[in-house]
């Protein structure tokens, strides 16, 4: 596993909490509030980008009702989300791929499997361990 996966959380101008998370030396998942929907959970905006190439982009993942935006809540989303974005055939019916482009699809059946492993159990990309990635908190 590469040693560069890591998770950089900022504040940007907006004071609005964001997280740019190096998964490996080729991927990078940024991540950070959007705003609240009319029941209460927060709206993320993300962007997943391989070399610089955006592969998905949307504000349409949410947190659960009434969530608070902190570090650890922000994280916690960034895990969850990779796990969406890297789901495979076999993981979910077939026409939930109905969307998605070919670029999209190539990235999936290249990487997906992959990179699913930092979604689960939330396992460092340092020395493959079950406690989470390091973080470095900047302001």
């Amino acid at each position: 596993m590469s040693s560069t996966h890591t998770l950089d959380l900022s504040v940007d101008t907006s004071a609005r909490l964001t997280l740019l998370w190096r998964i490996d030396a080729d991927h990078i998942l940024g991540i950070g509030s959007d705003g609240r929907t009319d029941d209460g959970r927060i709206r993320y905006a993300y962007h997943l980008s391989r070399k610089g190439c955006t592969i998905f982009e949307g504000r349409d993942f949410c947190s659960g009702s009434n969530a608070k935006p902190t570090v650890e809540a922000l994280s916690h989303a960034a895990g969850c989300l990779l796990g969406f974005l890297t789901v495979r055939p076999g993981d979910v019916e077939e026409d939930y791929f109905a969307e998605y482009t070919f670029q999209q699809l190539s990235w999936r059946d290249e990487f997906a499997e992959e990179l699913s492993i930092y979604a689960q159990d939330r396992s460092c990309g340092y020395c493959g361990g079950d406690h989470d990635s390091p973080t470095r908190l900047h302001c």
